[in-house]
C-alpha cells in the first residue's frame, strides 16, 4: 500500500468559482496577465492574516514550492521564485499551483489516504489535480481566454505552452483529467 493525501472532492466547477472570487478579492477580473510575486508577496498577506512566505535554497527543498496550510505559510525554491519574477510561465504556475494549495487545503479539508498497488485517488479528490486547476483557472480565467488558441493563451497570460494547450483540451472536452 502506498500513502497519498487526499482532499475533501471539489469539481471543476467549484475550484472555478474559488478562482474567480480570488481574482476579485485580488482586484483581478478580466486581467490577462495575472501578477502571480505581487500576489504572494503583497496581497496574500492582506486577504489571510498571519500568512508567510519564505524562499528556499534549492539545497534545502528538492521541490519547486511547498505549502504548509496549518503554518499559514509557502516556501517557494529560490530559482522557481526568480524565475517566476522574470516571467517564465512554468514558475509562474508553480506559484500559482502552491497559492491553489493554501486557499483549497486547510488542515480540516485534507487527509492521508491509504492506496492500494496501483489505485489511484479520482482527480477530484486529488489535491495535486485541485491546485492546478485552480493555478489554471486563476492565471487562464475561462472568460478571458475565449475565442483564443493555445499561442496566444500563452503569450498574453504568461504560461507554459503546455499548460495553454492543456487549458484548451480541457474546455474543449477533449482530455481527461488525471
Amino acid at each position: 500500500m502506498s500513502s497519498k493525501y487526499k482532499a475533501t472532492a471539489m469539481a471543476t466547477t467549484d475550484i472555478r468559482s474559488i478562482a474567480k472570487m480570488f481574482r476579485k478579492c485580488c482586484g483581478l477580473q478580466g486581467c490577462e496577465w495575472v501578477p502571480v510575486i505581487t500576489i504572494l508577496e503583497k496581497i496574500m498577506g492582506k486577504i489571510y492574516p498571519g500568512f508567510e512566505w519564505s524562499i528556499a535554497y534549492e539545497n534545502e527543498m528538492s521541490e519547486e514550492g511547498k505549502t504548509y496550510p496549518g503554518a499559514n505559510e509557502i516556501r517557494i525554491r529560490q530559482d522557481v521564485y526568480v524565475a517566476a519574477c522574470k516571467g517564465d510561465g512554468r514558475a509562474r504556475f508553480t506559484v500559482m499551483h502552491e497559492i491553489g494549495h493554501f486557499i483549497l487545503h486547510s488542515t480540516h479539508r485534507i487527509a492521508l489516504c491509504r492506496l492500494e498497488n496501483g489505485e489511484r485517488l479520482p482527480p477530484y479528490e486529488d489535491p495535486e489535480w485541485q491546485a492546478n486547476t485552480f493555478a489554471a483557472e486563476c492565471l487562464m480565467d475561462v472568460d478571458v481566454i475565449r475565442g483564443m488558441d493555445f499561442l496566444q493563451i500563452s503569450n498574453v497570460c504568461g504560461v507554459s505552452w503546455s499548460a495553454a494547450q492543456t487549458r484548451v483540451n480541457k474546455l474543449k472536452g477533449g482530455r481527461k483529467c488525471n
